[in-house]
Order: structure tokens, then C-alpha cells, then sequence
């Protein structure tokens, strides 16, 4: 994924290839849920390229107090 891509992988709607249609991908809204999980869980998520390709995406959970 070239790197201007990548801080707006998160946002709603948002495709790379804009030329998709939905009868070809998704929606755009599957990272934008994960995030909103993520975060309401009162962790974060961040995306990077991966250094052997792909997309490596490292996430923080707050731990559970009993």
C-alpha cells in the first residue's frame, strides 16, 4: 500500500482503488469498526507495510480489572 494510504485505512468508506464497486469489495467499513472496538476498549490500532509485504497492524488492549 503506498504510504499516503495508509493514515486514512481507518476512515469510513475510505478505498485505495476508488474505482471498486461494492460488487467487486467491500464497503470501507471494516477497519473503521475495528478501530472504533479497538478504542472503545481503551486501546489503540496503527498500520504499517509490512517489511515482507502485506500490511502489519499492531493493536493495544487496556488490561481487565477483576
Amino acid at each position: 500500500v503506498d504510504p499516503q494510504h495508509l493514515p486514512h485505512l481507518f476512515e469510513r468508506f475510505y478505498r485505495i482503488d476508488a474505482g471498486r464497486s461494492r460488487k467487486v469489495g467491500g464497503t470501507g467499513l471494516g477497519l473503521p469498526i475495528v478501530k472504533n472496538t479497538v478504542e472503545a476498549l481503551g486501546g489503540s490500532i496503527s498500520v504499517h507495510n509490512g517489511p515482507m509485504g502485506g500490511l502489519e497492524f499492531h493493536f493495544t488492549l487496556e488490561k481487565w480489572k477483576d
